[in-house]
């Protein structure tokens, strides 16, 4: 794992006439600063009803960490990004390194839903910096016919990760100590993240932004992101679809668990098929986006989602408690697979009109993303209609935003600010 130095042509030339020479992260390092945080958010959900039981809680508390992770999350982000714009994006990471070892650790040592709650809330804040750190990193060191392929590729450590975590989390609960097993699994990972940033993580924002923390330039750079529509739609569609993740990952133990009674193991095959569908989905967007304008993508993938929205729900209200895992899941793969098609190249877009202020662009992102998510799981914390019909009812929701947002951005600004160009496959190779 190293960085290697390269040109990057929408670096503004020096005065001498030599185009600076930004370091370039492995991508590796990259995906791993996306995934760690993902991945410790879901690696103890197969462990909620234990959690439930061991610490004397309604299911709805335990499902409420998940919320106060994501409401962390996405408070702080607005906050790493305006920080990295002025101090470094590799002093941030190495901050948030330790805030989620923290975290971590405070998880791992609770024996209450409340400092259960609290130690997820510092997680969310600790975690989050790898995403905010990772998307405005490849803002400055890759050139722009580069980051779209290279939104894929992080961005699906950052989806896969979730899926993961359960299958680990699955055994790791079978351990002698439990479900505090999982945190301590995820301390160990943040010891990891944290010596991989100080050993190989180089600085990208080679142009500190010394005003970046005046409370002018900050709310004005936050304004100069919020006024760009292009920003605000791939946001918030990008939020959308990570709601959906999260929705997913939260119900499916208690559907899994409590209602269907297939116990881990159906927690494992959940896990895989949900990883093995966003697979699908991302490795398709990265070699759709070479072939055909990015608005087909974005087509593509919220049709998928329609179709497992209304599968979902029908299976919901036909089979109910009497359905099969099977019927379930398959609606749920397909969702995850639109899932996949659209987050990177919404990512992308959001990404492409800052370079001054990509940390900004990345906190706010963020911000938006980890902010619907987070709507999405209290939902279904308080909606309470029954573990059938809670994840269709707000897949359902979160789809109908996504599409009646995209139906009316193409209605009033046409399909100008979401077709990307159309790049050949000579040119992506080159």
């Amino acid at each position: 794992m190293h960085s290697v130095h390269v040109p990057i042509q929408d670096v503004p030339v020096s005065r001498d006439g030599a185009r600076p020479r930004v370091p370039q992260p492995a991508l590796s390092l990259l995906a791993f600063m996306m995934a760690v945080g993902p991945f410790g958010d879901t690696e103890y959900t197969p462990a909620l009803p234990s959690i439930a039981h061991a610490l004397h809680a309604d299911y709805d508390m335990v499902q409420f960490t998940m919320t106060s992770y994501l409401i962390g999350s996405s408070v702080s982000q607005l906050i790493y990004g305006p920080l990295s714009d002025r101090f470094g994006r590799r002093p941030l990471m190495l901050y948030g390194s330790l805030i989620l070892i923290a975290g971590s650790v405070l998880c791992m040592l609770s024996f209450s839903v409340g400092p259960l709650i609290a130690g997820r809330l510092l997680q969310g804040i600790g975690a989050c910096a790898g995403g905010v750190i990772a998307d405005a990193a490849v803002r400055d060191a890759f050139s722009a016919d580069r980051r779209q392929r290279v939104y894929a590729k992080i961005n699906a450590a950052f989806a896969v990760a979730p899926a993961i975590g359960p299958v680990a989390g699955t055994y790791v609960e079978r351990t002698p100590i439990g479900w505090h097993g999982n945190f301590a699994v995820l301390t160990l990972l943040a010891v990891a993240l944290l010596w991989l940033v100080w050993r190989y993580l180089p600085e990208t924002n080679l142009r500190l932004n010394r005003r970046a923390l005046q409370p002018k330039r900050f709310w004005r750079n936050y304004r100069q992101v919020l006024v760009k529509r292009e920003f605000v739609f791939n946001a918030i569609l990008s939020g959308c679809c990570i709601g959906i993740v999260y929705t997913a990952l939260i119900g499916a133990p208690d559907l899994v668990i409590n209602v269907l009674k297939r116990g881990s193991i159906g927690i494992i095959i959940v896990a895989i098929s949900i990883l093995i569908a966003f697979v699908i989905g991302a490795g398709s967007c990265a070699w759709l986006t070479r072939r055909i304008r990015h608005e087909w993508i974005i087509v593509a993938g919220l049709a998928l989602l329609i179709l497992a929205s209304a599968a979902l729900l029908v299976v919901a209200l036909w089979a109910g408690e009497k359905g099969t895992l099977a019927m379930f899941l398959a609606p749920i793969g397909v969702a995850f697979i639109g899932v996949g098609l659209v987050v990177p190249v919404t990512t992308a877009h959001a990404m492409a009109p800052f370079r001054q202020i990509a940390g900004a662009a990345s906190s706010m992102l963020g911000f938006v993303r980890m902010g619907v998510a987070a709507l999405a799981t209290l939902a279904m914390s308080l909606l309470r209609m029954g573990s059938v019909i809670d994840i269709p009812i707000v897949f359902l929701v979160l789809t109908a935003l996504a599409v009646g947002l995209f139906v009316g951005y193409v209605t009033l600004y046409g399909r100008r600010d979401l077709a990307g160009p159309r790049h050949d496959v000579a040119r992506s190779a080159a």
